[in-house]
């Protein structure tokens, strides 16, 4: 796990990139920045809400962020409160409709929290609870429509893996290739 001045520059690189691909892409700079800091009290009623504390890693990162409108389009990660608008709820039925349809695992319905997720987002992040077959440890899970795509076993390196693909779409951008791959398999 990260320390807190690393995640702060991961989220600093991060925010960095988002700007310099919507100047490639669009000619525009402006890239909302991410929440102000959640409080523990916040974050205590929150985990309350889950049933089970948060991951040490997303947990760090709330008491620096909580939450980043437009993290990724407009996805949005989620902070501690507003989990009730609308917007939320519409999002999360539509995503029921894609799980049962296609027959797949339904996080909602499994009791796993919505993370990162857009009205017109193809991607989610859910947060797992934790499972004896995990080890007692939760996850986040990341799912493309309804599709699993990946696993992360904490939240950290779900920020490398996004800031690996921002830096792989300037790439794109810059030369119309992809940046080299890391050679990480990514399931």
């Amino acid at each position: 796990m990260m320390n807190n001045n690393d995640r702060e520059k991961l989220v600093s690189e991060i925010a960095s990139a988002k700007a310099e691909l919507e100047r490639l892409m669009f000619d525009e700079d402006s890239v909302p920045p991410p929440a102000r800091p959640a409080t523990e009290r916040k974050i205590e009623i929150f985990e309350k809400k889950c049933g089970f504390p948060l991951p040490p890693a997303f947990r760090a990162f709330l008491l620096l962020h909580d939450g980043w409108p437009d993290f990724d389009g407009d996805a949005a990660i989620l902070g501690t409160g507003g989990r009730n608008q609308e917007w939320i709820e519409e999002t999360l039925d539509d995503l029921w409709e894609n799980f049962e349809d296609f027959g797949k695992e339904n996080p909602i319905e499994e009791g796993a929290i919505p993370i990162v997720l857009g009205e017109d987002a193809n991607t989610s992040l859910f947060l797992w609870p934790p499972d004896k077959e995990n080890g007692g440890v939760a996850t986040f899970r990341e799912y493309r429509l309804a599709e699993l795509t990946h696993t992360y076993t904490d939240f950290d390196e779900y920020l490398l893996q996004f800031l690996k693909s921002l830096r792989g779409a300037i790439e794109l951008e810059r030369n119309g290739e992809e940046a080299p791959d890391s050679g990480e398999d990514n399931e």
